[in-house]
């Protein structure tokens, strides 16, 4: 009796060991195939992040290429300005960064904010001849180097608001318009439903309108680039000359009325 208990004792003790071992096998198994045998190289500043020597060119020439634009809308002849780059915050201790831009005049041209601390700049203000007002501020979302939302401002209140959706800062895809700090128009690019002539058009094709104090209105959509709404949706389900002064509207187009939880709704 006693023997076959020392024998089963030993058995068990042998199953257990094996078993513990062959876990451990199939954990350092499993580590050494989701270890990384290479290290990953990219373009990095001094604080780490992985990004485009295009994109880091982009931004360090931001602030002079636009001060550069304007200056030339006002005399095509103008020279680009001379620009003097002053560093503040950015130390190791606080990457969080903000250059500003003045001009030899000492008034203030640019002023860059890096968001997160991640050594690149996100939103960029430019300022008028004056340096006290702002004409237009550029947000970079996803540090590419590429605008994402530009706001431009009308003496210091925010006129134009648009969306690059695309990675392409010469087209824009989401433009809204404000009067006097209001909303008035959101005006979109939108893929036409199936049977259209064209299923992308070149500029805006669908429009939400608001009236003074921004609320909801109506909603236009051309669907075959035309340059004529097809589509309406508004209060009473039928034309309103005064919603659509700036619009060209096909005789045949549908009108619909809103629902009614939609006519107050405000972006």
């Amino acid at each position: 009796m006693f023997k076959v208990k020392h024998t089963l004792f030993i058995a068990l003790a042998l199953a257990a060991a094996f078993a513990l071992g062959s876990c451990k096998n199939k954990s350092k198994k499993t580590v050494d195939k989701t270890t990384p045998t290479k290290e990953v190289k990219c373009d990095c500043p001094k604080v780490k992040v992985c990004t485009t020597k295009e994109a880091l060119a982009r931004k360090k020439e931001r602030c002079l290429k636009w001060q550069t634009e304007e200056a030339r809308r006002q005399n095509p002849k103008a020279a680009a300005p001379s620009l003097n780059r002053v560093e503040l915050y950015i130390t190791k201790v606080n990457p969080i960064g903000v250059v500003k831009h003045y001009r030899s005049d000492n008034s203030l041209a640019c002023r860059e904010v890096d968001l997160n601390g991640d050594g690149l700049m996100d939103l960029f203000y430019f300022y008028d001849a004056s340096g006290r007002i702002k004409k237009e501020v550029q947000q970079d979302s996803d540090r590419d180097g590429i605008i994402d939302i530009k706001r431009i401002f009308q003496n210091g209140v925010i006129f134009k608001e648009l969306h690059n959706t695309d990675g392409d800062e010469s087209t824009w895809e989401i433009e809204k318009t404000f009067n006097n700090g209001i909303i008035t128009q959101i005006a979109l690019r939108i893929i036409n439903p199936p049977g259209s002539t064209r299923r992308v058009c070149e500029g805006f094709n669908y429009f939400e309108n608001f009236d003074s104090k921004g609320r909801l209105i109506s909603i236009s959509w051309d669907v075959d680039c035309d340059g004529d709404m097809d589509r309406v949706r508004n209060k009473e389900g039928k034309f309103e000359s005064d919603v659509y002064k700036n619009m060209r509207m096909d005789p045949k187009a549908t009108y619909r009325k809103l629902k009614e939880e939609d006519t107050s709704i405000a972006p």
